[in-house]
């Protein structure tokens, strides 16, 4: 994989490494159904401050078209609304990847500490929750001042958090823990009530000792002027960044209260890294480089800095507009000659169209649609009837590029992937027990129960039994061919008649029984239609014996076992020896 120096990947060379990246289906489809709930409380969210007169939702939309499976999909686009639960993950996944490559790559992260600190006040609904937040970051600010130059403890992160509960439910927990507690009667049964902390990650530069640490402690919680609590070493970062609000508790708010959080947290700074940390990220972006999870082998790949692409797919190497978010302009340099023209009014400019199919470029691959990542190309505005022969082609050179690198990962076929696809989220979303295996085999089934002639990809959120079955002669699996048909006159007259009876019994058994093992881990919906193909193709030894002795007798055949067959061709077999 290419490098630009120091480590750095190119954004070229990940784009290939980590296109048909798999990973495990089942925790595919658990991030998947994860994933679509969010979304779900996010646009009902969004919707309702629209609906209240907030414009969170911008004009014209990003249309993401995968670049192997063909999947069109339209993503709406969000003004940095930090509750809205779509744009607190957009923001959180940067700096849980660059926290954990900071930390990795620094000698003394053993060292780093977490605490969390809370505002002594609870925050009413309709009450002032932006001057708490501030309260309590200004707090922070002049504690990590003190801290520093007495006892040499750098903060490197601070992420405001903010909890939504009604008055009985805080009593009610605050009984569960054995305090007392009457918010109850000094609110309300019913209101809702906000407790406004911060997570904060601080690093001892040098040895605290014994006699220090108390006082420390003591000075930490007069500086807060509020409970806080020292949580030890850091285990995991995303106990520290964090969402600023639980979308649960977000969605039991009504429209008015949406409206005043909204306002009320409007240009606020929620996550907010400091000193060393906040260096370090600013020196990230003076290089244009991110920080993305390289595959390395067959593992599950490693933090690395990766060099941002250039706009419309450039080559790392040209020189392109520096623009990387796809929200800005794209490139306005213009010659000096060029004759200046005014911008039309606001209204005049609002009135017309946007501009169709403006095509950003090819994002690193993503488990959007299948446990197999691959890039998405990014287009604004689009519009499949105004494309251009331009654009179009560049669309379907990437497409053809995509495929090259899927297929060097040796990724399944794009149809394989998306049936292994649909068969884990029903598996997931019914509560079946199935491992990755048993989903890669019964999509392996279904691949051949299913009809898969249509010219466009099935949505694998569909209902599943909105998809057309196979025809009744076609067979389970592509590699089975059905054999001659055997005639019991040629086994008999061939030596060893009856060990060839036995042996196409056992075989047909054997045939059998592999394949009623893929069809056990079929989804319920599909077994019935999975297990007449079973009758119809994969007919148990003792009736493929049974068929052959109707066909001997010109008797219809008979289900008795195998031992009374067996023993009834032998004596026809003794009867044509002595005629």
């Amino acid at each position: 994989m290419a490098n630009v120096g120091n480590g750095v990947k190119t954004h070229n060379a990940v784009l290939k490494g980590n296109c048909g990246w798999a990973i495990d289906p089942v925790h595919w489809a658990e991030r998947a159904i994860a994933s679509k709930v969010l979304a779900e409380q996010n646009d009902r969210i969004a919707q309702a401050l629209q609906d209240a007169g907030e414009d969170v939702i911008l004009k014209g939309g990003l249309t993401l078209i995968s670049a192997v499976t063909n999947i069109t999909v339209e993503q709406r686009i969000y003004r940095a609304v930090r509750f809205l639960p779509v744009v607190a993950a957009r923001d959180r996944r940067p700096l849980v990847n660059g926290l954990k490559l900071f930390m990795t790559e620094h000698r003394s992260s053993k060292y780093f500490r977490y605490a969390v600190m809370t505002c002594r006040e609870l925050v009413p609904v309709f009450g002032d929750i932006r001057d708490a937040i501030q309260q309590l970051s200004r707090r922070i600010s002049k504690w990590a001042h003190k801290i520093y130059k007495k006892y040499g403890m750098k903060v490197l992160y601070r992420g405001i958090e903010f909890t939504r509960a009604t008055a009985a439910e805080r009593d009610a927990a605050a009984a569960e823990r054995g305090r007392a507690s009457d918010l109850s009667n000094s609110f309300g049964v019913n209101t809702a009530l906000y407790h406004v902390h911060a997570n904060v990650l601080y690093w001892p530069t040098r040895v605290v000792k014994p006699e220090e640490w108390p006082q420390f402690l003591r000075e930490t919680h007069n500086a807060m002027d509020a409970e806080w609590r020292d949580s030890g070493a850091v285990k995991k970062v995303e106990e520290i960044v964090k969402y600023c609000s639980k979308p649960a508790d977000t969605l039991k708010a009504t429209n008015d209260e949406l409206v005043w959080l909204y306002q009320q947290t409007k240009r606020l700074k929620i996550c907010q890294p400091l000193g060393d940390f906040k260096l370090w990220l600013k020196r990230l972006v003076d290089r244009r480089e991110k920080v993305v999870r390289v595959r390395v082998g067959q593992g599950s790949g490693e933090l690395m800095r990766v060099k941002k692409g250039k706009r419309g797919g450039a080559s790392d190497d040209d020189d392109g507009d520096k623009a990387d978010d796809i929200s800005e302009a794209n490139d306005h340099e213009s010659s000096a000659k060029e004759t200046f023209t005014p911008a039309p009014p606001k209204e005049e400019r609002e009135a017309r169209d946007p501009p169709a199919n403006i095509v950003i470029g090819l994002s690193l691959p993503q488990w959007r649609h299948t446990p197999w990542s691959e890039p998405m190309i990014m287009v604004q505005n689009y519009n499949a009837d105004k494309l251009s022969d331009e654009d179009g082609y560049y669309i379907r050179e990437w497409q053809r590029e995509a495929r090259e690198w899927w297929d060097d990962a040796s990724a399944p076929s794009p149809e394989d992937a998306l049936e292994v696809a649909s068969v884990a989220l029903e598996s997931v979303q019914s509560g079946a027990d199935m491992s990755s295996d048993d989903i890669c085999e019964a999509a392996q089934v279904a691949r051949y129960i299913v009809h898969t002639c249509s010219s466009t990809v099935p949505d694998i959120e569909s209902e599943l039994d909105s998809i057309p079955y196979i025809q009744p002669d076609e067979a389970i699996f592509e590699e089975t061919k059905s054999p001659r048909p055997l005639s019991i006159g040629e086994i008999m007259e061939g030596p060893n008649a009856i060990e060839r009876l036995k042996t196409i019994a056992n075989d047909a058994d054997q045939q059998r029984s592999m394949a009623e093992r893929r069809l056990r881990g079929l989804p319920t919906l599909r077994e019935a239609e999975a297990r007449q193909t079973l009758e119809r193709d994969f007919p148990a030894g003792k009736s493929v014996v049974a068929s052959l002795m109707a066909e001997a007798s010109g008797a219809p055949p008979v289900d008795p076992d195998l031992a009374a067959l067996l023993s009834a061709i032998n004596e026809l077999a003794e009867l044509q020896a002595a005629a």
